[in-house]
């Protein structure tokens, strides 16, 4: 699923290695991806560069899940496009061309050259060969490798077999196809040499992983196999299961593996059995078992949600059932999407479409009943003791002028959820063993273990932090 069409005057262009800069849009295999063309762009010695200004070549890799990513994939295009500098090339991967490359060169009629998905050595190959003497920057060589930082993603597959008739993703990637384990493994490996201190299992269905070779619980078997060859990696994260195949096996597993934090990412989608046979999804039946099978095995699970609102006729006694589970089930995290309408999706032209004044206020509600439980199980959590990983660069300082750095608990998955801000200075990826003082609606106040108790806590400015809570605000609900 590629598309290469060079400009003429600039295909033939040779250099001793290209500078590039590479722009990740959309969601966390999407940047495991972007990691992968990174591999083979380096492994070809052409070396990345910090800003577009500085590049021979910007590459933009698109995400075409949803309308709104649509419309950011093609703003950004355009302005790397009016902001080209003289002889630059821009090429355009990923999603959004998969599925309307044509859209994307009458949207931008200056790209050079577009790909699909999964086309990082053709991409790296489209490139003028290096010289073998081009010496890499040694900013390439080390940190500049590390794009997920302390926390990386290792995606497991590609691609989905599930009938959910909202999603384009099937379009976009086809069927589902696992990674070998011996790859994913030696990606794992790299990433821990190269200061990785969590590692955040992405796939579009990661409990599927290995159906296509291993059959079934495939993925517990991966698990033990990661866990024993990257001991040094204390957090190992998993995101996407999908409710029904959540098995026994899995859950037992995960409890078992130290250095597996409990923690689910269980994309559920709605409430009501009515909706859910509409969305071809499974039954709350089947995802009432998955979450108790994992709160059996494992007590102090975090589990993490995603519900869709507005979906094709939804009423409002749909949406209370949606609204009646999450109360029940009381999530650590909820994320919310507003129904987007798919070309070529089943839900795109079956029933009635309900308008995008209900939805928003039905996002509005549910995100306030989302909150109010995340701000209670946080206030239970006062006065335990949890793991904190130090993340900010360097302390924010505390309205008392104290230190205070920022990071994440096992609860709480990057770029998606809450932060745990603890009195003191502490290194990038240090755990460090903290008291939880006091609670937000997502966030968590804490001291190190054994100091007085903060009564109150102020956080006047954070660097990283302040960029993560940024970014946070801007996903949370998604």
């Amino acid at each position: 699923m590629k598309s290469l069409r060079l400009t003429p005057s600039r295909a033939g262009r040779s250099l001793l290695g290209m500078r590039y800069h590479l722009v990740t849009l959309g969601c966390a295999k999407n940047t495991a991806d972007s990691r992968r063309l990174e591999r083979a762009l380096r492994l070809a010695r052409h070396a990345p560069v910090a800003t577009p200004e500085a590049a021979e070549l910007v590459i933009v890799n698109t995400c075409g899940f949803i309308d709104a990513a649509k419309d950011e994939s093609l703003a950004v295009v355009r302005e790397l496009d009016a902001a080209r500098t003289p002889g630059q090339q821009l090429y355009v991967i990923g999603c959004l061309t998969a599925i309307a490359d044509d859209a994307v060169r009458a949207a931008v009629p200056g790209v050079d050259a577009t790909f699909g998905v999964e086309a990082w050595d053709a991409i790296a190959a489209s490139l003028p060969p290096a010289d073998a003497t081009y010496d890499l920057p040694a900013a390439a060589q080390s940190a500049a490798w590390q794009l997920g930082q302390l926390s990386a993603y290792l995606k497991l597959s590609d691609g989905c077999d599930r009938p959910c008739t909202f999603c384009i993703i099937p379009t976009i990637k086809g069927r589902m196809h696992s990674e070998p384990a011996e790859r994913l493994l030696r990606e794992a490996r790299w990433l821990a040499d190269s200061g990785a201190r969590e590692l955040v299992l992405v796939a579009q269905d990661s409990t599927a992983y290995g159906e296509d070779a291993a059959g079934a619980d495939g993925l517990a078997s991966l698990l033990e196999q990661l866990a024993e060859g990257v001991p040094d990696v204390p957090w190992l994260r998993l995101m996407y299961a999908y409710p029904g195949r959540v098995t026994r096996r899995l859950a037992e597993t995960m409890a078992r593996l130290s250095n597996v934090v409990p923690y689910l990412d269980m994309p559920l989608q709605h409430g009501s059995d009515a909706v859910l046979r509409r969305m071809k999804r499974p039954s709350l039946r089947v995802s009432r078992q998955s979450i108790e099978t994992v709160r059996a095995a494992l007590p102090d699970v975090a589990l993490r949600t995603t519900f869709i609102v507005g979906f094709p006729g939804e009423t409002e006694a749909e949406f209370a059932e949606l609204l009646a589970f999450v109360e029940a089930e009381r999530f650590d995290h909820v994320g919310v999407f507003t129904y987007s309408p798919q070309a070529g999706t089943p839900a795109a032209t079956a029933g009635e479409q309900v308008t995008a004044e209900v939805a928003a206020e039905r996002y509005a509600r549910l995100m306030e009943l989302a909150q109010e439980v995340s701000l209670a199980r946080n206030r239970a959590l006062v006065g335990r003791e949890l793991d904190v990983l130090v993340e900010s660069e360097a302390p924010a300082r505390a309205a008392d002028g104290g230190p205070v750095v920022v990071g994440r608990t096992y609860r709480d998955a990057p770029e998606v959820d809450g932060l745990a801000f603890v009195r003191g200075t502490f290194a990038p990826g240090a755990l460090v063993r903290a008291r939880v003082d006091g609670a937000l609606a997502y966030d968590l106040l804490c001291s190190p273990a054994g100091a007085p108790p903060v009564v109150e806590l102020e956080v006047v400015g954070s660097r990283r932090g302040a960029r993560k809570l940024r970014r946070r605000a801007a996903t949370r609900g998604q």
